[in-house]
């Protein structure tokens, strides 16, 4: 009997660990399809060629990526490389990083955008090692149009009701980075806040 029970403990912790990971491997497949499509509409929009003979589905699933996805955030430091999908619902932030909606653009000097993430909980996952960054870091938001620097200037924890701190900042384009904290808790918000800089 007792080795009945210690099989049937292995087994049920091998298919645990086996659908953890089938979920990991399938939430970076799904991340690397949109960064894939997001680069080729872009390579589209750049050269400006006109989708001739596209069948209806795929034309309309390309009109439907152009308006999910806005950019890839790319974060050398904590090697991070995720897609940003319009808006943080919570659809989009199991899938991807959120692009707070009600914002400024990010290019707009004297504006305010954000971006939200979860913190997987699998190393290096989404916002997983925000927490890491350092005042003086870079990283940039590859959009449609450009590629922007930014540089890390404030990070600061505070409560999820405290939205002033996405607040426009005179003479700066301010992007924040916002995430629950700390890990496995939504009692805060870690907020990283970067200005836009020159190449």
């Amino acid at each position: 009997m007792k080795k009945y029970v210690g099989n049937s403990l292995i087994g049920i912790g091998l298919l645990i660990l086996f659908i953890v990971s089938y979920g990991v491997m399938e939430n970076q497949q799904h991340q690397k399809e949109l960064i894939e499509s997001f680069t080729s509409i872009k390579t589209e929009a750049a050269t400006e060629k006109a989708i001739v003979g596209v069948k209806a589905t795929d034309a309309q699933q390309l009109k439907e990526l152009k308006q999910e996805v806005v950019g890839i955030l790319k974060i050398p430091s904590i090697h991070l490389k995720s897609p940003v999908l319009e808006g943080a619902t919570p659809e989009n932030l199991n899938r991807a990083l959120g692009m707070i909606a009600g914002l400024d653009d990010p290019e707009e000097l004297n504006g305010s955008s954000a971006i939200a993430g979860h913190q997987a909980h699998v190393f290096g996952q989404f916002f997983n090692r925000l927490n890491e960054l350092q005042v003086g870091d870079r990283f940039e938001l590859e959009t449609r149009t450009d590629t922007l620097q930014f540089e890390v200037f404030n990070i600061q924890i505070v409560k999820p009701e405290n939205v002033d701190i996405l607040e426009r900042q005179k003479g700066i384009s301010l992007l924040s980075l916002v995430t629950c904290y700390p890990e496995r808790s939504n009692m805060f918000r870690l907020v990283v806040q970067a200005k836009k800089v020159e190449n």
